[in-house]
C-alpha cells in the first residue's frame, strides 16, 4: 500500500523536533503488515531541497511564494494558525501555499491508495484531490485546528463540512473526539488514536550517569522544560514560580530547552524576578541528547495553556522523570494526579511552585511518580509501533468498505 500525507509542516532534518510527531506518525506505518510506503507532501523553506528521503520517506517540498527567504507561513515557532493571526503577509501567502500543495498532491498520488491530510486547512485541498481520483481522506485532527474551529462560527462551518467530506477523522485525544462529535457534529467515524513514544531511545536512566554526560551538577536539583518558547506553551508560569515564596530556601534550577520569540522576555522576566542566575536557557537540544537533559532533571514541566497529546510528557513518562504539567486536553489524560505525575491549573504560579516543592521535600512521592511513568506506557500501549499497526487497520478498513 503507498499513503500520502499532506501537510502544513514538517521535520525539516532527521534532528529536527518541528512538528516531529507527524514525522514519527508517518514513519510508524512501518510496523505495518506489511510496511506501507509514504510519501510527505509539505511546505518548502530556504535551504531545504525540494526532493528528499529522510528515514525511509520520501518528502516532497513546495515553494509558495517567491523570493523564498518572504517564505512566512510555515515552520514559525507560533504554528501556522498563530502566525495567521499575527502576520498580514502570512494571510496572502496561506492561499498559495494550499494552492501549491494541491498542485503538488495531484502530481504524487496517481498510485496512492489513501491521502491521509494532517490538520483541517490541508483535508481541504485533499478532498478535492480524493474525489477527482476517487482517493479516501484521512485527516488527522490535532488540536489547534479544532480549537480554532471552536473559536469561531465560520470555523465551525468549515470543520463541519471537511469531516462530512472525508472517510476517517483522527484525534489525538479522547477530549478532541468527543469535541468533535459534540460540538462539530461529525457524521463520521472519528477514532482517538494516540501519539506514541519511541522506548529505544527514551527510556530510564542512572540521573548521576545523565548529569555527568551533560557536565552539570550532581547535587543539584533542576526543573527541566523543553518545548517552544511562545505564549501559550505558559513558561513564565514557570520562571514566577521559581521565584515564589514557597521555594524560598529550597535550592532549585530550571533549564529551559527551546527557541521562539518569547526568549527575550522570559530572560527579563528571570532578571526581575531575581532568579536569573538559576534559569538556565540551553537554545536548542539536538535530537541525540533530549533523553539526556529528560533523565538528568528531577522533574520535567509544562505548564501550557493548552495542548494536543504532548509528546515531550510521554517521553518523560517512559524515561521515569516525574512530570508536572497543567491539567489540559490530551495532557490530562495522560497524567492522574498522584500517580505518575502532579497536576495544576494552567497560570496558577502558586499551584505550580507547591507541586515543585512536595517533590523537593518527599523523595517517596518522587519515587511513585518515577515508577509510575514507565508503567502508563507499558499499560496502555503508547508506543509509535501500536500506533502505526492500529494506523494501517484504519487505512485498510476503508479500502475494504469503498
Amino acid at each position: 500500500m503507498r499513503v500520502c500525507f499532506v501537510t502544513t509542516s514538517f521535520i525539516r532534518s532527521a534532528d529536527d523536533y518541528y512538528a516531529r510527531f507527524v514525522y514519527e506518525q508517518a514513519k510508524s506505518l512501518r510496523y505495518a503488515d506489511p510496511p506501507i510506503d509514504v510519501i510527505v507532501v509539505a511546505p518548502h523553506a530556504p535551504g531545504l531541497a525540494s526532493e528528499e528521503s529522510i528515514d525511509g520517506l520520501q518528502i516532497q517540498r513546495v515553494r509558495y511564494f517567491w523570493p523564498t527567504r518572504l517564505q512566512r507561513l510555515a515552520y514559525q515557532h507560533e504554528g501556522l494558525f498563530e502566525t495567521l493571526r499575527r502576520s498580514r503577509l502570512s494571510m496572502v501567502q496561506l492561499p498559495l501555499l494550499l494552492l501549491a500543495l494541491l498542485v503538488r498532491l495531484w502530481n504524487v498520488s496517481r498510485h496512492t491508495q489513501v491521502v491521509h491530510a494532517q490538520w483541517v486547512p490541508t483535508a481541504a485541498i485533499a478532498i478535492v484531490v480524493g474525489w477527482f481520483r476517487r482517493i479516501p481522506v484521512v485527516v488527522s485532527v490535532r488540536g489547534a485546528d479544532l480549537n480554532t474551529a471552536r473559536n469561531s462560527r465560520i470555523g465551525r462551518w468549515i470543520t463541519r463540512f471537511i469531516v462530512r467530506h472525508v472517510r476517517y477523522v483522527v484525534t489525538v485525544s479522547d477530549e478532541f473526539r468527543d469535541l468533535l462529535e459534540s460540538e462539530i457534529g461529525s457524521p463520521r467515524a472519528v477514532a482517538a488514536l494516540y501519539n506514541g513514544v519511541d522506548v529505544e531511545q527514551f527510556y530510564p536512566r542512572d540521573r548521576a550517569t545523565c548529569r555527568n554526560t551533560l557536565g552539570l551538577r550532581e547535587e543539584r536539583p533542576f526543573a527541566l522544560y523543553v518545548g517552544g518558547l511562545i505564549q501559550r506553551k505558559g513558561v513564565a508560569t514557570l520562571i514566577d514560580a521559581l521565584a515564589h515564596d514557597a521555594l524560598a530556601g529550597h535550592a532549585l534550577d530550571v533549564y529551559i530547552a527551546g527557541e521562539g520569540p518569547e526568549l527575550h522576555a522570559l530572560k527579563a522576566l528571570a532578571s526581575t524576578r531575581g532568579v536569573d542566575g538559576r534559569v538556565h536557557f540551553l537554545g536548542k537540544v539536538p535530537k541525540d541528547r533530549v533523553h539526556w537533559w529528560i533523565c538528568a532533571a528531577d522533574t520535567l514541566v509544562l505548564p501550557s495553556f493548552s495542548e494536543g497529546r504532548p509528546n515531550v510528557v510521554l517521553e518523560a513518562l517512559a524515561s521515569g522523570t516525574p512530570v508536572i504539567a497543567t491539567s489540559v486536553n490530551g495532557t490530562a489524560e495522560l497524567i492522574t494526579d498522584g500517580e505518575n505525575g502532579l497536576l495544576f491549573t494552567p497560570g496558577d504560579v502558586e499551584g505550580l511552585a507547591t507541586c515543585l516543592k512536595s517533590l523537593l521535600t518527599n523523595p517517596a512521592l518522587a519515587q511513585t511518580l518515577a515508577a509510575g511513568g514507565p508503567e502508563t506506557i507499558a499499560n496502555r500501549g503508547l508506543l509509535w509501533s501500536t500506533h502505526g499497526r492500529r494506523l494501517s487497520a484504519i487505512y485498510l478498513e476503508i479500502l475494504r468498505t469503498q
